[in-house]
């Protein structure tokens, strides 16, 4: 307040920047994604000019490219008069499935009969060995029950479910899927699979544009101390004009209220920290927003709410006092403004942030 000058707010700047590339650097490696293998929906699409993948079943195995979600073709077998059909897919290579490989299965699937009648059992199967003889067994009958004729999204955790086994199959060997469905009476049947694949999760700071994100965010968030700054001048700025009598030099005030982000420094101190400290999220493959916020929002998002409250009200303090000191206001005229500026340099900075960078 004495000696205001611009290199102060600047050398705020310049110590807040290294801290953000921690605070994402951190956050990048405990936040994990999910990566499917095989990518592009490989084992469902039809191939051109080979079979890299062999499908089995209790009648023709066959491409359907009318009926399916992902890609171009879902794998569709029909048999007549049958009260059970079974669809195999072998020779997949061998997945070593653990919490820290591959964690997860994924598919889509429907099922459908003349009479609509659900099926009293459905049961996906893991080989271990390709004469399918050592497996891992999981009852998905809850999955498909009363949804006959409609695509049903499947996620099944590897190893931590209630895997029923058979000849001492082996989680690091995976090399088959299998999925089977059973009915009282015979009748004419239709299984499809679509979006089959094991899921793996990676963090994000493995990710090979994580370096580019990381630049991007440090000038964003440069970007936009500059322009909180700016914009919160430009109020308090108006607001005295408006307001007072003041007729001081906007240079001092404009370094003054520069001063006042120096609360950013604690808080992003205190959000690598919190960070560090949080529990990993896992974001399944094609998650909505909205599942994506309920995710956060239990873990992450109440403690970091809370801190940015508190630090935008450390702020809004600090502005306070500022001009209390620039300019001999009362301490509710200081605070209206003092608030105000804060929220709305807060406001706008966003607005402009997202439509222009």
């Amino acid at each position: 307040m004495k000696k205001p000058n611009v290199k102060g707010p600047v050398l705020i700047l310049l110590i807040t920047l290294p801290l953000i590339l921690s605070v994402q650097y951190i956050s990048g490696s405990k936040f994990f994604l999910e990566a499917p293998t095989p990518e592009n929906d490989l084992w469902t699409e039809k191939l051109s000019g080979s079979t890299l993948f062999l499908w089995s079943s209790n009648d023709n195995v066959t491409f359907d490219d009318n009926d399916y979600i992902v890609g171009n073709s879902s794998v569709s077998s029909s048999v007549s008069d049958s009260s059970l059909i079974w669809m195999h897919l072998t020779d997949i290579g061998s997945f070593v499935c653990s919490e820290e490989e591959y964690s997860r299965l994924s598919f889509r699937i429907t099922c459908m009969n003349e009479a609509n009648v659900t099926p009293t059992s459905a049961t996906l199967q893991l080989f271990s060995f390709s004469n399918e003889s050592e497996r891992f067994e999981l009852d998905i009958s809850d999955v498909v029950a009363n949804r006959t004729a409609v695509w049903v999204n499947v996620s099944v955790n590897l190893v931590t479910d209630d895997w029923a086994s058979e000849n001492a199959p082996s989680w690091d060997n995976v090399t088959g899927i299998g999925f089977q469905l059973v009915w009282n009476d015979p009748q004419n049947l239709t299984l499809k699979i679509d979006d089959l694949f094991f899921g793996k999760y990676a963090p994000i700071s493995s990710s090979g544009d994580f370096d580019l994100q990381l630049v991007y965010s440090v000038m964003r968030s440069g970007v936009d101390f500059l322009l909180e700054w700016l914009i919160l001048f430009g109020i308090v700025l108006l607001s005295l004009k408006s307001f007072s009598d003041w007729s001081g030099g906007w240079k001092d005030l404009f370094s003054t209220v520069g001063y006042v982000y120096s609360v950013f420094i604690v808080y992003l101190g205190v959000l690598a920290l919190l960070s560090f400290l949080l529990s990993p999220i896992f974001l399944p493959l094609n998650i909505t927003y909205l599942e994506y916020l309920d995710i956060y929002q239990g873990s992450w998002g109440i403690p970091i709410s809370i801190l940015s409250l508190l630090s935008y009200g450390w702020t809004t303090i600090l502005c306070t006092v500022a001009l209390k000191k620039i300019h001999e206001l009362s301490w509710s005229k200081a605070f209206l403004i003092g608030f105000g500026a804060v929220v709305m340099s807060l406001l706008f900075s966003s607005f402009l942030l997202d439509a222009f960078f």
